[in-house]
């Protein structure tokens, strides 16, 4: 008979299974056209680093499935809206976990860092923190160019407009400068990459103002 430790990573394990499997399904059978960024790749990311966070933060194992759960269904309302996506994605997590039996105070934790997503970020608690965190640990990683190319297209398609390089790269430059990371952990892990991403972006934001005259206006609508 399981008993202990063993028992309860087995109960995460399987709950945790479900939600990744009942997410999955969600992106598969939901067309968005929208989620060039937001997409099935970034919630597996955001799972994968909310992961490496918690545990460099040496949460327990209740708060790392807690983690873990909020990371699965984060940006699942963008599927229908971008429109006050997290509190639908909250919503959206409160009915899974009230049919799988999960507590009231775990979901309660669960749909606040689901909500402390919401930009700008403004979390309370070490949870919140970190799945902020994973949210936006792009901004650290050495494939940022890639990722940000992605979330133009998807802020030009949800927007009705497109962006001129210099409007693009004005808009990068304020998010690095206004965003910092909560977590001990995630600074040290992004930081620096981050700070060389920023780097870059200034770089191609010289280069946009260096442009002749003309070639930076947004095209009518």
């Amino acid at each position: 008979m399981m008993t202990g430790p063993y028992l309860t990573m087995t109960i995460y394990d399987t709950l945790l299974k479900k939600a990744s499997q009942w997410v999955s399904e969600c992106f598969q059978n939901t067309h968005c056209a929208t989620c060039i960024f937001h997409d099935y790749n970034h919630t597996k990311e955001t799972v994968t680093a909310g992961k490496e966070i918690a545990e460099g933060m040496q949460v327990s194992g209740d708060e790392l499935e807690t983690v873990l759960l909020a990371c699965w269904f984060h940006d699942l309302g963008l599927l229908y809206s971008p429109e006050n996506h997290e509190e639908r994605s909250a919503g959206m997590a409160e009915k899974f976990l009230r049919r799988h039996a999960v507590r009231e105070e775990k979901i309660r934790e669960i749909k606040n860092c689901i909500l402390a997503t919401r930009i700008p970020q403004k979390p309370a608690t070490l949870l919140e923190k970190i799945v902020c965190d994973a949210d936006i640990s792009h901004l650290g990683r050495n494939n940022y160019c890639e990722k940000n190319t992605l979330l133009r297209q998807e802020f030009e398609l949800n927007q009705g407009k497109s962006y001129s390089e210099l409007e693009w790269w004005l808009l990068n430059k304020d998010f690095f400068q206004e965003h910092q990371y909560f977590t001990p952990y995630a600074r040290q892990r992004y930081n620096a990459q981050k700070k060389l991403n920023l780097s870059s972006i200034n770089n191609l934001l010289k280069k946009s103002k260096e442009k002749p005259l003309g070639l930076n206006k947004t095209p009518d609508i």
